[in-house]
Parts: structure tokens; sequence; C-alpha cells
């Protein structure tokens, strides 16, 4: 299968990567031409537009961080739909609204193209070894066209219902990791600030009931290290927790915990922190309290 793949990030290319190992003819495009150089130095084309990857594709794929980049991309002037034919599936792996991936679909329709949000939740480490968490919105004619694929970048794969309908599954989880984060943060700098030692009371959280992905994640490689590389941006979960407030007042749902984990995000980022990872509520009450979350030292 010809599959054109735009957008080679930390999540893209090793996706990106698998289905080249998987197979298939890769069609890729990234704004950063040095990353195209790079994937293609082991197989693949090169491309310099989205049309020009719509051209050769049966599927195209794209993995951007906005709404806008990926409107831009499929919509846009040179976009996927200058070349697009009828039978092409597209796939979008972002995290949108979703109102842009009704948007979207409803192009695609009109050309006679098939349409599907796909955005995913795992991380590189998921990406690298294909067991990406996928949350699918489309047809059931764009799920089944789109099967294959998806099987290769996913560990865990849902079908949620039409357009739109993936995009809503996934910003539930960001809502409930931003929450989440904030939480673990506040008990353990209250366990440090009172004497305790915080591998220990991780060791012990992560037998208990409160025990979370979250927590096994980023006590052991970003807390406890004191490492905040950004896995997953700040800038991009206040990007997330904005598109889920907007559905939540769509919806008339009031989403208070969101709106409170959004609030102490954006204070992380005018601290100018919105590169580091999101386990920056560490750092952030750290910072306040005077305290470090990080591995005792031995003796």
């Amino acid at each position: 299968m010809r599959i054109g793949y735009i957008g080679l990030g930390k999540m893209g290319m090793p996706m990106a990567i698998n289905l080249r190992a998987a197979g298939h003819d890769l069609i890729v495009h990234n704004r950063s031409r040095g990353k195209v150089d790079d994937f293609v130095a082991d197989g693949g084309t090169a491309a310099s537009t989205a049309a020009e990857v719509a051209a050769q594709s049966d599927v195209v794929c794209v993995n951007v961080p906005t709404p806008e980049v990926s409107l831009e991309l499929l919509l846009g002037a040179d976009g996927a739909i200058e070349s697009a034919s009828e039978g092409q599936l597209w796939i979008d792996f972002g995290t949108n609204g979703p109102d842009t991936a009704r948007t979207c679909a409803e192009a695609a329709a009109a050309k006679g193209v098939n349409y599907l949000d796909a955005p995913v939740s795992g991380g590189p480490g998921g990406a690298q070894a294909g067991t990406l968490a996928v949350f699918v919105g489309g047809t059931e004619e764009s799920f089944a066209q789109g099967s294959d694929i998806l099987d290769i970048i996913g560990g865990k794969i849902e079908h949620f219902g039409p357009a739109g309908t993936g995009c809503i599954a996934k910003l539930t989880n960001q809502m409930i990791i931003a929450s989440v984060r904030q939480a673990n943060a506040e008990a353990f700098v209250l366990a440090v600030k009172n004497g305790l030692n915080p591998r220990q009371l991780y060791d012990t959280l992560m037998g208990a009931f409160a025990a979370s992905r979250c927590m096994e994640v980023d006590i052991p490689n970003l807390v406890l290290p004191q490492d905040y590389s950004a896995n997953f941006a700040v800038d991009l979960l206040l990007k997330d927790l904005g598109l889920a407030l907007d559905v939540g007042r769509q919806s008339g749902v009031p989403l208070v915990a969101t709106a409170q984990a959004d609030a102490i995000y954006q204070e992380i980022r005018s601290m100018g922190w919105g590169d580091l990872d999101a386990a920056a509520t560490f750092k952030r009450l750290e910072e306040i309290v005077g305290v470090e979350v990080t591995e005792p030292e031995a003796g």
C-alpha cells in the first residue's frame, strides 16, 4: 500500500517507521526537511507539499500538533484535497476538536474520500513499540479501510462513532491526566515536606488504589531524576485542555476540574516552562514549597 505520512515529529517519525517496516511504501512530508531526509535515507519517497503526498498515496496520514495545521495541510493551499482521488482515505492522528474533524470529513466526502479522526496516546515509547491507544471516529467504511494501518501503530484501537467522536474520546484522556498529575504533585510534595521518602511512597502507592499510569511513568522517569524534558509538553496539553473546555461549553457540561487544571498549567507556562513535560506540575509546587521530590541519598 502507498501511504502518505505528513508530520515526522516525536510521535510521527516512529509511527511512520513502523508502517515502513510492515512493508508499505511511504511518501513523507514535514516542515523540517531534515527529518524527511533522515527518513528516506532508509527507504521512502520525499514530497514537498501535502498535495504532492496525496497525489501518490492510497492513504494520507497526518500527525501534527494543532487543528489549524491539520486544516491547512488537508484543506488549504497545496493541501491534500487538491490532489485527493476518489476512494482515498485520510487518517488524522493529531488531537483536534470534533468540529475540525467534522469539517475535514465533510470536505473529504465531497471529493469521494474517506476520513478518520484517530488521535493517539502512549507517548514516543508507545509509538516506537506500536502499542498506542487509538481513539477513532469516522464511518464504518472508513474504519474498515484503515484497520490494517491502525493495527500496525496501535495496541488498543477503539471506534467510537462518526467523525469527531475519536477527538472527544482523546480529550477525555487529556482531561483526566491533567487533573491526576496535579493531585500526584500535591500528594508527593506534601509527603516530602513532612519527611517521607518519595521512593518508598511511590512503591507503596503503586500497590494501592491511588496507582495510575501517570504515577507509574512520571515518578521514576521524570520527577525523582528531576528531569522534565518533554515527552508531551505543557503547551500541547494546554491546547488540548482548551479544546476540551470548548466542547464542555458547547455541550452544556461544566468541567470544573478541567478548568482548574487549565489555570494551573497556564501558570506553569507563564513561568517560562511551556516546553517542559506536562509533569511540571511537580516542579511548580516544588518551587512554591521549597522542597524537591527526588531520589533520597543512599545511606
